[in-house]
């Protein structure tokens, strides 16, 4: 059989999987499951950043959102906003995570006028 490779953007799924981290007792048969099945037919599993896994992700969405089997079979049937996410990969043009903070500007050497009336 062919080799699979996995990709998760979930590093800690990787590291349970791959028995680098305890596994939570909740989940032990699920991923002894999932390392039996990998076993059989040679799938291996990497990290792969959020971004690198949007069309995945947004397709995974979809079927949990509908909870309703998707069959896609050509580029037209995907929706918009998967043949975009498509053509923007096949394109190499790369995504950005960009983090965005609120900066609140301390005064200290301002101090409040005391009017007095």
């Amino acid at each position: 059989m062919q080799k699979v490779i996995i990709e998760t953007d979930s590093l800690s799924l990787k590291k349970i999987i791959q028995q680098t981290w305890r596994v939570p007792w909740e989940i032990a048969e699920k991923v002894e499951e999932i390392r039996e099945i990998m076993e059989k037919i040679k799938a291996k599993i990497t990290h792969i950043f959020r971004e690198g896994n949007s069309l995945a992700d947004s397709l995974a969405n979809i079927a949990i959102e509908s909870q309703a089997e998707h069959q896609y079979s050509s580029f037209q049937e995907l929706p918009l906003k998967e043949r975009r996410i498509l053509n923007t990969d096949k394109a190499q043009i790369p995504t950005l995570r960009i983090r965005t903070r609120a900066i609140i500007p301390q005064c200290d050497h301002v101090r409040p006028e005391i009017t007095q009336v």
